[in-house]
């Protein structure tokens, strides 16, 4: 199965504690939570959906600035962990596959996209899927990791200077429009900011800004108040050296009808079929195709993965 022109990828973190590798790095979802909200205060916030969740990290920054929430990952046990929000928000956890997003045409008005690009086999199928479920104007803040950066060089010389140095691979900061490196638990790439706005462009967006981040992931400037991470981030938004950028993307054209209710955003993920009338108290059944999906503890489990695409899971 091939989306776009490439195989199709699926990142799948289950069994992977992804929250034990973020332990000691508070200061970073601090400076990326303050981003993230700055970044969501300038769009439509009605209907937010929030591309790979994960553990929850930045979960209350996307909640504390919309109305309505949805959060959706692979990982359906990592959905079932997310803190509660409260009754006076409400919020959805939807487990499912980036590239078969099982909503309507235009069912939100902003969405987030967070260290979920760089693993992306297909970032333009990503993309057009994101643009496709955004109604026009409306917002999707992606974080990418651009080449060449402080990142790239510093992931470069400890490769060059570890006990595997000299070993065959391409480089993280020269080469190629977008690299990819097939190191750690998961796949990843890095881009050219050129390649970057021209795969959202093609998607059907226009870039608004962006804010530059990720000097606080080393030792040397960790000391350093979030504040002013943040403050550097958007006065320099064109800094070559720092290692992750925050784009704020915008909906050209696209679906422009009214927004639809909470129980009509559903769509079958293999064949698009609405789902307003489909949804049981457990099972979640497209009367057109016959795919079944779950409506368990809280989570709805729709995951769709077509025949011959790849999974990856994440090594330990």
């Amino acid at each position: 199965m091939t989306v776009g022109g490439v195989r199709e990828e699926v990142v799948d973190y289950s069994g992977y504690d992804f929250a034990r590798r973020w332990v000691g790095r508070s200061r970073v979802t601090e400076v990326e939570g303050a981003v993230l909200s700055d970044a969501l205060r300038s769009g439509d916030a009605r209907r937010l959906l929030d591309i790979g969740t994960g553990f929850g990290r930045l979960w209350m920054h996307s909640c504390a600035a919309s109305r309505e929430s949805v959060a959706l990952d692979f990982d359906l046990e990592q959905l079932r962990r997310l803190p509660s929000v409260g009754p006076d928000h409400p919020s959805y956890r939807i487990a499912a596959n980036l590239y078969h997003l099982p909503f309507v045409d235009g069912a939100f008005t902003m969405g987030t996209m967070v260290r979920v690009y760089h693993h992306l086999a297909d970032p333009l199928a990503a993309l057009r899927e994101a643009a496709r479920v955004l109604r026009r104007g409306g917002r999707l803040v992606v974080s990418y990791n651009p080449k060449p950066s402080l990142g790239t060089i510093v992931h470069d010389l400890k490769r060059a200077l570890g006990p595997n140095a000299g070993s065959a691979g391409p480089s993280f900061t020269f080469g190629t429009d977008r690299t990819r490196v097939d190191a750690g638990p998961l796949p990843s790439f890095v881009s050219r900011r050129a390649d970057f706005h021209r795969t959202a462009s093609e998607a059907g967006f226009r870039c608004v800004s962006e804010v530059v981040t990720g000097l606080e992931e080393y030792a040397i400037f960790r000391r350093a108040p979030a504040p002013w991470f943040v403050h550097l981030g958007q006065a320099l938004p064109r800094a070559p050296a720092f290692p992750t950028r925050f784009a704020i993307l915008e909906r050209v054209g696209g679906f422009d009808g009214a927004v639809p209710g909470t129980r009509e955003i559903l769509a079958c993920p293999r064949c698009a079929t609405a789902l307003d009338r489909a949804v049981g108290p457990d099972r979640i059944v497209c009367p057109k195709c016959g795919y079944s999906g779950s409506n368990l503890e809280g989570v709805m489990d729709l995951r769709y993965v077509p025949e011959g695409a790849r999974r990856w899971r994440a090594r330990e």
